[in-house]
């Protein structure tokens, strides 16, 4: 296996020396200048296509830049799909002219190592991106080896420097410094699996593409300067993530599975608060103070709740930033990406694990149905809690929907998942009550107690003509059939 991450550069110089690889060396290390130009059309129709030429001595080579659909599990180096002394050899048909379009000038230092008694090559690249008009240092590192040595070392790593998943190769971040544009998302919204695929390798498939978006989005959340969206987006990434766990777990629970699922629940508890509270400031808030414009204690409410917003995504980014979420994001890669955690899986897992996909999917969508069917009561008439329970089991059911509705050909899949996220939406609006309630309570204090009261009527409001709409949507749901039948 190989793991590639990107290490802040003003940490390179320590690596050698870290004391944690002293005892792991098994050789002398070895050291080279490097230098590799890529080369793409004046139009740029290779990167169009997702693609770039590289040259480096002692030959070329064609990289993907992109996944375009196909597998490249994050962590992994870019895939090469064509090299040779010369473009000729490539077989590739090649933009005339080809221009060199960004450069990477520096040194690559290999150390051998020994891990659990197993050989791991660590290989640190460190220079800068050159284009015409920009530079931009960066360092690489390298891990090839048995995955559970890589995970170990990556792991430890992670704890001393400031090492990560990069969310781009590095051919697609020169070209993004060239561009002087951020580099785009490997991947976006939820995954789409291709028809003949293995119950593992659509595991991996999914937990390699929402892995990618969540490590996306948690670079533009750490930064900070992209709003509540960045937030919102990596909180959509985290809850299918983890309910893609859920909906393949008759087939991966093991150990290293279920490590994983926690540490996505830890990070799902810092992103639900602050993602509440951007939705409490931004629209909740927003509406009900234009409604009141001239009311003073809402709006001394309003910075109190703005306050507890700041502060909530500061916290964020400061764990964004830290040892923990760098361990996860690694923890991910190497799941997505290696097969080690089907060790120790148990005799009922390998037997899901080896049954066909399609036959896998629809027990899994069965079971959910019967789930969001089961009601005890008419739906108009429910407490709040229990439509509360209900939209859980819409959106559990749509995640599932939408991980396997690439698996059967038609439109019905997406009038399906349409009309289920239809039915989530309705029933969130009436949940907005509860959220705002709880929120409310979090700021405290007798002198905010008529605005809050004021927020919560404006709220309360909204939400009783939400059950008429609530009723329709799941009548409207339950005339249409599944998909997989």
């Amino acid at each position: 296996m190989q793991l590639e991450l990107g290490l802040d550069p003003d940490d390179a110089a320590r690596l050698p020396r870290l004391a944690l690889l002293a005892p792991l060396r098994a050789g002398r290390a070895r050291s080279r200048a490097i230098r590799i130009v890529w080369h793409d059309g004046i139009d740029g129709a290779l990167a169009e296509q997702g693609l770039i030429i590289a040259e480096q001595r002692p030959g070329w080579r064609v990289e993907r830049l992109h996944p375009n659909g196909e597998r490249w599990p994050p962590g992994a180096p870019a895939p090469v799909l064509a090299e040779g002394r010369s473009q000729a050899m490539l077989g590739h048909t090649l933009p005339d002219p080809l221009v060199p379009v960004a450069a990477f000038e520096g040194r690559g230092l290999t150390l051998p190592l020994v891990v659990d008694q197993e050989p791991v090559t660590l290989t640190l690249l460190n220079g800068a991106i050159r284009a015409v008009a920009a530079e931009h240092r960066i360092s690489r590192i390298v891990l090839a080896g048995a995955e559970p040595a890589i995970l170990a070392i990556a792991l430890a790593m992670a704890g001393e420097l400031r090492v990560a998943v990069p969310r781009a190769s590095l051919a697609a971040e020169a070209l993004s410094v060239t561009r002087a544009m951020p580099s785009v998302p490997r991947h976006e919204g939820p995954p789409e699996l291709p028809a003949g695929l293995s119950v593992a390798a659509a595991f991996a498939r999914v937990a390699g593409h929402l892995a990618d978006v969540t490590l996306y989005f948690a670079s533009l959340a750490a930064d900070g300067r992209d709003g509540p969206e960045p937030v919102h987006q990596m909180r959509v990434a985290v809850r299918r993530l983890r309910s893609a766990i859920t909906v393949f777990r008759r087939a991966v629970r093991c150990p290293s599975v279920d490590a994983v699922n926690a540490h996505l629940k830890a990070l799902a508890s810092r992103l639900g608060p602050t993602r509440d509270w951007d939705v409490f400031v931004t629209e909740t808030g927003a509406k009900v103070g234009a409604a009141f414009p001239t009311e003073r204690n809402l709006h001394r409410l309003l910075a109190a709740a703005e306050r507890r917003r700041l502060a909530c995504n500061a916290e964020l980014r400061t764990y964004l930033q830290g040892a923990e979420f760098r361990r996860l994001g690694i923890e991910l890669a190497c799941l997505a990406g290696g097969d080690a955690w089907q060790a120790t899986l148990g005799e009922a897992e390998k037997n899901e694990l080896a049954s066909p996909l399609n036959d896998f999917a629809r027990v899994v969508l069965n079971r959910r149905l019967e789930r969001l069917a089961q009601l005890e009561g008419d739906i108009e008439t429910l407490e709040p809690g229990e439509l509360h329970a209900i939209r859980i089991r819409a959106k559990r059911l749509r995640y599932a929907a939408e991980i396997f509705a690439p698996l059967y050909a038609g439109k019905a899949s997406k009038r399906f998942i349409r009309r289920l996220a239809t039915l989530q939406d309705r029933l969130g609006a009436l949940n907005d009550g509860a959220v705002a309630e709880s929120l409310l309570a979090e700021l405290g204090g007798s002198r905010l107690a008529f605005a809050s009261g004021v927020v919560l009527g404006f709220v309360g409001a909204h939400g009783g003509r939400a059950r008429e709409r609530i009723a329709r949507a799941w009548r409207k749901f339950h005339r249409i059939a599944p998909f997989w039948d």
